[in-house]
C-alpha cells in the first residue's frame, strides 16, 4: 500500500527532527525516555497539522517553527507537573498517619507502603512484574525485551497500562485501609 502525502510528511518531520528533539528533551530538560518520546510525537503531529497555515522562507525558519512547538509542549508539561506536585504536597503525610502508627521503629522491617506494593506486584504475571520493576530502574525497552518475550516497541504501551493498573490497585487498597481505620 502506498504511503499518503500526509504520512510521508509526518515521516519526514520525524526523520529530520525526531532524534534531535528527543536528545534535547533528555539531556537539556532531564526528561525520561518515555516523556521525551511523547513530546516528540506530539510535536511531529502538531507540526504536520499546523504547517498548512504557514509559509516558511527557508528550512531554518521551518526548523525554528518545529523547535518552538516542541518548546511549547515542554513548558506545558513542566507547568502541569509542577501543579500536580503542588496539589500532592497539599495532602500532607498527617492525613495518612493512621497507616503509619505501630510501624516498627527500626528500619529492618519494610514499611506498610512497601508491603502493600509487594502484595500488589505479586498479583501480576512474571513478565509484567519484570517490566514494571526494570522500567522503574530506567532500563531501556530494548534491553527489557531480551528478558521478556515481547517486542520492544510494544513494551512502552504495556508499561503504561501496567503502571496505571498498579496505581489504581494501590489507591484502592489505601482507600480500603483508610475506611477500615475510621
Amino acid at each position: 500500500m502506498a504511503e499518503s502525502k500526509p504520512d510521508r510528511f509526518i515521516a519526514l518531520i520525524y526523520e529530520r527532527y525526531g532524534r534531535k528533539l528527543f536528545s534535547y528533551g533528555m539531556h537539556s530538560w532531564k526528561l525520561d525516555e518515555d516523556a521525551s518520546w511523547e513530546l516528540v510525537y506530539k510535536t511531529v503531529f502538531r507540526v504536520a497539522e499546523k504547517t498548512k497555515a504557514y509559509t516558511f522562507d527557508s528550512e531554518e525558519k521551518f526548523a525554528g517553527f518545529v523547535f518552538t512547538v516542541f518548546m511549547n509542549f515542554l513548558r506545558n508539561r513542566f507547568r502541569d507537573t509542577r501543579k500536580m506536585r503542588e496539589n500532592m504536597q497539599e495532602e500532607s503525610l498527617e492525613n495518612h498517619a493512621f497507616l503509619i502508627e505501630g510501624e516498627n521503629e527500626n528500619n529492618d522491617e519494610p514499611s506498610w507502603q512497601r508491603k502493600l506494593l509487594d502484595e500488589e506486584l505479586e498479583k501480576f504475571d512474571d513478565w509484567q512484574r519484570m517490566l514494571l520493576l526494570l522500567r522503574a530502574q530506567d532500563i531501556p525497552y530494548e534491553q527489557i525485551a531480551r528478558f521478556i518475550d515481547k517486542p520492544a516497541d510494544q513494551l512502552k504501551v504495556y508499561y503504561q497500562r501496567l503502571k496505571k493498573q498498579l496505581l489504581d490497585r494501590m489507591n484502592k487498597r489505601i482507600a480500603e485501609l483508610k475506611t477500615q481505620t475510621t
